[in-house]
């Protein structure tokens, strides 16, 4: 038997190859999500990594020499800076943080190093939670949790079947706990991922550039775009939710591009009142709470969005809603809208002339009809109806895939006399086109239309198939610009009842459910994911304490009746706790087990072959035995092997904590 003096820390012994391999597949899962949400290249090295860690882990090769990390780490760092362009930021660090603790395992030896990586994985965790924070999450945190848990015991010698059976009942036990803390710790005002966001992050798939085929592209993915409330359990009609995002107002060579949001005319909008609203019967005021992922502070608000008080809102060209700071992550926004088709603004000739214009040579044919229509009528709102008339029967059609200009001039020319064939973006385009030709001031608005209520728990769920495109045209007569939805003209259903229902069967696919009892529940999970658990912040803190009658409590009284509960709800794990020390602890045991493993190198089964007097002459030889010891020593084998035999479970302990203090001093 080959035994040497250790250090005196147990902890530098080495884990079972066993125990190591499951430490690096619980890796694997936490950085899962990851592998997603990063460069391909960076989930490629990481791959690469974590496979030569398990290769040289059924090798003699324990760990790598300091010089070979060092040379990783440079490596990892140098790949990182040129595949995301940056070592700072979210990407980057997460990143680095994800190949660092890979790297970490390479001099993975002593269990010391694994329960550090370990500690590490824990922090990874929260990475994979700053990229996404759908409901699909919760099981991969849930399971990486009983991971962790389970591998701590699987470190501390635990069997894995009991190490798995201890992680999920202490899971369970502490569950509650978790809830009750969850809910109580004093809250921040915005959830505490919130961290600034990156400028070529795109969230909502919206672009600021409009060609034919850019929301129709969207709809097939059905991608959850945000989620609403109304207040007072308020139920719009479909037709009246027409989310305003972005407005384009500048044509180059054909292709729309959103005014710059630098610039505001709010001073020229003329909004009514809210406070007047709120007392007439029919103005249509609403009151709404958005839950959204941020798109670079784009807020959806709803024709029309009214001035708010909240300082962190701005209001930009268009009556387009911003947030002062974007920031990674959901966000909860509160507004109000009166819901009517038009808004009143002061125009000076400077935004006239800016929503006439029109690049010089296109679409010929277009500025022809826009002529004979102008001639048939005697004003900006028959023009308008003119319009309309003219897609509503001239035989044109509304689908996702419409026949498109091989040409990269002239778009709008093909749609209206060749193809007429067209998505909503179509419509839009060639509805400015024709306004725009003989002088009316128009633009077009992008946004969604619509949206799925879900009664049972009184939301709307707006997706990217509600994406949409309408216009707004000016009427000098009334000093307003007037929404019009030329898509309404030769498909009405699509405004009052959805895109799914509009479109031919065949284009249907995606849009709704194949099991919709299953989507049903998934949606309602999703919301109340996103409302109580990911965005849940001072708001909702307060909202739950007023559920419960208890936000009006004097504190003293509610912090005693939290204390309260926390012990309620800490009770089983604490009682679980305390009955699993008294069957397995067995003082005397554990407390010669401590010193050998403190002093001497080996094997568990060489280690339980070494004798108390063994131990002593061991200990003599390497001048460690001092006094304290020794008479602890002595007492271990007067209680072993004496005539009194074993005292009481107290004074064993007794024992066991000196033997705590002599071993932490040698």
């Amino acid at each position: 038997m080959v035994m040497w003096l250790a250090d005196p820390v147990f902890l530098r012994k080495s884990p079972p190859v066993r125990t190591q391999f499951i430490l690096l597949l619980m890796l694997a899962w936490v950085a899962l999500p990851l592998l997603f949400d990063l460069p391909l290249s960076v989930g490629a090295a990481f791959a690469v990594l974590w496979i030569v860690r398990v290769a040289l882990l059924f090798t003699n090769v324990k760990k790598l020499p300091l010089w070979a990390l060092v040379l990783l780490l440079v490596a990892t760092a140098v790949w990182v800076y040129f595949r995301i362009g940056t070592i700072i930021g979210r990407d980057a660090s997460v990143a680095l943080l994800m190949l660092m603790i890979v790297l970490k395992a390479f001099e993975g030896e002593t269990l010391r190093d694994w329960q550090i990586l370990l500690l590490a994985q824990l922090i990874l965790m929260g990475g994979g939670l700053l990229f996404n924070q759908s409901i699909w999450m919760a099981p991969w945190l849930i399971m990486a949790l009983f991971c962790l848990i389970s591998s701590l015991g699987l470190l501390a010698g635990i069997k894995p079947s009991t190490a798995l059976r201890q992680g999920a009942l202490i899971l369970v036990l502490s569950f509650p706990l978790t809830v009750i803390l969850f809910m109580v710790v004093p809250r921040k005002a915005t959830p505490l991922w919130g961290i600034p966001q990156p400028q070529q992050s795109a969230i909502t798939g919206l672009s600021d550039t409009l060609d034919p085929g850019t929301i129709s592209n969207l709809i097939p993915s059905n991608a959850l775009a945000f989620n609403v409330t109304f207040d007072n359990n308020v139920i719009p009609r479909n037709a009246d939710l027409y989310w305003r995002v972005m407005v384009m107002g500048n044509n180059r060579g054909g292709q729309w591009h959103a005014v710059k949001e630098q610039y505001t005319d709010e001073d020229t909008l003329q909004l009514p009142d809210r406070a007047v609203l709120s007392k007439r019967s029919d103005s249509k005021l609403v009151g709404y709470q958005l839950i959204i992922q941020d798109d670079h502070g784009r807020i959806p608000a709803l024709d029309q969005p009214l001035p708010d008080s909240q300082s962190d809102l701005q209001r930009r060209v268009g009556n387009v809603v911003r947030v002062n700071k974007s920031r990674e992550g959901l966000r909860r926004v509160h507004l109000y809208s009166q819901l009517v088709p038009n808004l009143r603004q002061q125009m000076d000739q400077a935004l006239l002339n800016y929503y006439t214009q029109l690049p010089a040579g296109l679409n010929p044919e277009t500025r022809r009809l826009a002529q004979q229509l102008a001639k048939e009528s005697g004003s900006s709102e028959e023009f308008i109806r003119h319009i309309m008339a003219y897609f509503r029967k001239g035989g044109f059609q509304y689908t996702l895939t419409p026949k498109r200009s091989h040409e990269s001039v002239n778009k709008t020319d093909f749609f209206l006399f060749n193809s007429q064939e067209g998505f909503c973006e179509d419509y839009a385009d060639a509805t400015v086109w024709l306004a725009r030709a003989v002088g009316v001031p128009a633009r077009i608005v992008i946004g969604y239309q619509g949206g799925e209520y879900h009664p049972d728990g009184k939301f709307w769920q707006i997706r990217s198939k509600d994406a949409h495109a309408w216009t707004e045209i000016w009427i000098a007569e009334k000093g307003i610009w007037q929404r019009v939805d030329p898509t309404s003209a030769v498909a009405s259903v699509r405004v009052q009842n959805g895109v799914e229902n509009a479109l031919p069967a065949e284009q249907r696919a995606g849009l709704s459910s194949s099991y919709p009892l299953i989507q049903k529940y998934l949606d309602n999970g999703q919301f109340y994911w996103q409302q109580w658990v990911v965005n849940y912040d001072t708001g909702s803190q307060n909202s739950l304490l007023d559920w419960f009658k208890l936000k009006d409590m004097p504190r003293p009284v509610l912090l005693l009746i939290i204390a309260m509960v926390i012990m309620l709800t800490a009770l089983p794990l604490v009682i679980w706790l305390r009955r699993q020390g008294n069957v397995q602890t067995q003082p005397l045991i554990d407390g010669i087990n401590l010193l050998k493993q403190a002093v001497i190198e080996g094997e568990a089964s060489e280690l339980s072959a070494i004798g108390p007097l063994e131990l002593q002459a061991i200990l003599a030889e390497h001048g460690l035995l001092n006094d304290n010891l020794a008479a602890l020593l002595a007492q271990y084998i007067e209680w072993q092997y004496g005539a009194e035999g074993m005292p009481n479970r107290r004074v064993q302990r007794a024992w066991y904590r000196k033997m705590k203090q002599v071993v932490r001093h040698l």
